[in-house]
């Protein structure tokens, strides 16, 4: 067999030798833990179920599905701004969510003139802009 030869691109081709990657000889398992016995009494009374809430989860909803507090909440906590509409009773407005402190919500406008107060109870639908 003939050994391949590197690409001839110069008149001084440098010497480069094959580097042969370290591998692991031997592997050990680490120790597993004693898990002590746990007992338990059994209880008499039969608790509910409850339904679980996507934060205790660790699963986000889908958009349509979250409620208004959960869609402005989604909207404010991320890193970047999403253009999205308003409707409360009143009004509407289409822009970013500023912040949210529970209670409000300030939203700039989308020329960026000037930053509109929402009272959370007072809005009826919140939209993605663009959807």
């Amino acid at each position: 067999m003939k050994k391949e030869q590197g690409p001839l691109l110069y008149i001084g081709q440098p010497a480069l030798k094959h580097v042969q990657p370290v591998m692991q000889e031997i592997a050990k398992a680490g120790e597993v833990p004693e898990t002590p016995e746990i007992n338990e009494t059994p209880e008499t009374g039969v608790k509910p179920v409850a339904k679980e809430t996507p934060s205790e989860s660790g699963r986000l909803l889908p958009f349509k599905e979250m409620n208004v507090e959960e869609k402005v909440i989604y909207l404010a906590q991320r890193r970047i701004p999403v253009p999205c509409q308003l409707e409360w009773k009143s009004g509407s407005v289409r822009g970013v969510i500023e912040r949210f402190d529970g209670d409000n919500v300030w939203v700039l406008e989308e020329e960026g003139k000037e930053t509109v107060r929402v009272p959370i109870a007072e809005i009826v639908y919140v939209r993605i802009a663009g959807t």
